[in-house]
């Protein structure tokens, strides 16, 4: 989950007569992500030389697009799952096909002028004849395609392998654990003459020349002789292509990682961490019982109709897709309304529903969000060592300040799971000096800071600069190795990269604020939209909850919702993410019929 799929560089040589078969058979294992062989064999021993384009990739593609044509015509009715043929068509079946399709050609041509006249006789017969034609003509364009489609897949497989005077040799990616797959069909599809090397993936180093290389060449260059199981020999390269591993769960919050871009090789995939992160600050930027009800109701909704596969425009199409995060988002907005102690932007309310259930089940809300935050808050100082208020219940409205401390809270947790994130990654590509320089000086400068904002809240400033042997411990000492250190690594660069270090740790955490400012917004329109409910007299209530029905869907639900998941993505991809994530990976996409 937290890292993607395992890859090895799997390469091939085998004579050239069985190059058909051999790539034909790795197609239909669909694990090969395929490379450009001749791209790591250029400037060593070997004799090779690119594979050009065939004339006949050329005459494929050319046939399938006619047959595309007359296939794309809606009245043509045509059982196309049937259709399940892939083999590898012969320079003379292509020829013939491409004579027979031209007299099809014809016949399609002469129909469709004949639908296109006025005459309702005359339609009537084109209409007749278009499905004598597609129930006579129409499976076999079907096959067609499908056989000269997997020619075309062999043939463009062919064009990124490389040969010698009479060697192919295949090569791409594979995940680890199917190596065994990939002999066997190398093996199957050879017949046995072939040989096999497999390469590591390792961050730093460049593809060169590997052992054993010659060797191997010689032996299935020759006249063919049984291998005995192939050559193996174990090398590294970079660069794997990227394939992400997640619970289905995870689905929608995958998207949103890779909007961002794909997690290369070497780096920790962060969706598991969003299925908790992002409902958790959506939650605090929406926290209300009431209106994470209304939200979760139209989620469901939405889910339902996801599920049912209903098609929408593509603005409400995301919305579907994304009904399961919409889900989770509304289940956390209603936690936190419970922290909050608000109901549709009332406390009156909610303590009226408080009441009600504590007078029929004899359980209150407020008083246990009272007890289980005074068990936190009095277990985190006991490990601390000095306060750490968990302030709920709180109304964020009424109390603004408790809701930055808390937003507080979460970016310094955040920012420094991104920071051991980044160590995590440099670790991983055996960056030993840059993940200590990197993110480990700017991890020990980050948590220094915060623990003095835990332990000091708003008075850190005075004790900061009252008393030196604080700010030259836990401040300036931090900040000056990163300076030095970076400096020394990378020059000026190394300067610059520490001061934009130092300066974003203050402007990354201030930017969780925006957690503060849309819980106040959200309670500001809930406040105005209450008046609606105030209206007197029978004709101007019911005008007031019309009114307030509809404002609440489109200002808070859409609006402010629309806005709330904005700026969480935004602290994920922003404050987040760049301490870590460079997301420039590239899709592992095998060689697949």
């Amino acid at each position: 989950m937290l890292k993607t799929q395992s890859m090895i560089l799997a390469r091939a040589y085998f004579h050239e007569k069985y190059i058909d078969e051999v790539l034909l058979k790795i197609a239909e294992t669909g694990i090969l992500h395929q490379t450009e062989a001749l791209q790591d064999l250029r400037g060593t021993d070997y004799d090779v030389k690119a594979v050009e384009p065939s004339e006949k990739l050329f005459r494929v593609t050319s046939i399938i697009s006619r047959i595309q044509t007359i296939l794309s015509n809606p009245r043509l009715n045509i059982e196309k799952s049937l259709v399940t043929d892939s083999t590898i068509l012969p320079e003379g079946d292509i020829v013939s096909i491409d004579q027979e399709l031209l007299e099809i050609e014809h016949s399609y041509a002469a129909i469709t002028s004949e639908l296109a006249k006025p005459e309702p006789n005359a339609k009537a017969s084109a209409d007749q004849r278009l499905a004598e034609f597609s129930k006579d003509i129409g499976r076999k364009l079907l096959a067609w395609k499908r056989q000269l489609e997997t020619t075309r897949l062999i043939e463009e497989a062919k064009a990124k392998s490389t040969r010698t005077a009479k060697t192919f040799v295949v090569e791409g990616w594979i995940p680890a654990e199917r190596k065994t797959e990939f002999e066997d069909a190398v093996k199957e599809g050879s017949k046995g003459y072939y040989g096999t090397l497999y390469m590591q993936p390792s961050a730093g180093s460049r593809p060169g020349s590997h052992n054993n290389k010659s060797q191997l060449d010689e032996q299935v260059a020759e006249t063919p002789q049984k291998s005995r199981q192939g050559t193996h020999a174990a090398q590294e390269i970079e660069n794997p292509p990227s394939q992400i591993r997640n619970p289905r769960i995870a689905y929608v919050y995958e998207k949103l990682v890779t909007g961002f871009g794909l997690p290369n090789y070497f780096e920790i995939d962060p969706t598991i961490f969003m299925i908790i992160s992002f409902p958790v600050i959506f939650g605090l930027m929406f926290g209300d019982v009431g209106h994470g009800l209304l939200l979760l109701f139209f989620s469901i909704l939405l889910f339902v109709a996801n599920k049912k596969g209903v098609k929408a425009p593509e603005l409400f199409e995301y919305m579907i897709k994304g009904a399961p995060l919409l889900v989770m988002c509304s289940i956390s907005a209603i936690f936190f309304g419970f922290l909050y102690g608000e109901l549709f932007g009332s406390e009156v309310y909610y303590h009226v529903v408080d009441s009600l259930l504590h007078g029929v089940l004899g359980f209150s809300m407020l008083e246990a969000v009272r007890s289980a935050s005074i068990g936190i808050e009095n277990t985190l100082t006991a490990i601390a060592g000095f306060p750490i208020p968990v302030p709920f219940p709180f109304a964020p409205f009424k109390k603004p300040m408790l809701l930055l401390l808390i937003s507080l809270y979460v970016a310094i947790i955040q920012i420094n799971l991104g920071l051991v994130l980044g160590l995590i990654n440099q670790l991983r590509k055996r960056n030993y000096v840059e993940a200590i320089v990197g993110p480990g000086l700017w991890l020990w400068f980050y948590m220094s800071c915060a623990y003095l904002f835990l332990k000091y809240k708003s008075g850190i400033l005075s004790i900061v600069f009252q008393r030196a042997d604080i700010l030259g411990i836990y401040i300036a000492l931090p900040a000056v190795v990163m300076l030095l250190a970076r400096t020394g690594l990378h020059g000026m660069d190394g300067f610059g990269h520490s001061l934009e270090s130092l300066i974003s740790s203050l402007s990354n955490s201030i930017s969780y604020g925006r957690i503060l400012a849309l819980a106040l917004t959200h309670g500001a329109f809930s406040q105005i939209l209450l008046m609606f409910l105030g209206l007197e007299g029978p004709i101007m209530a019911i005008v007031g909850v019309v009114m307030w029905a509809l404002f609440t869907f489109l200002l808070i639900l859409c609006f402010e919702g629309l806005l709330s998941f904005i700026q969480t993505l935004r602290l994920h991809w922003v404050e987040w993410f760049l301490k870590f994530y460079s997301g420039d990976g590239y899709q592992y996409k095998p060689l697949r019929l």
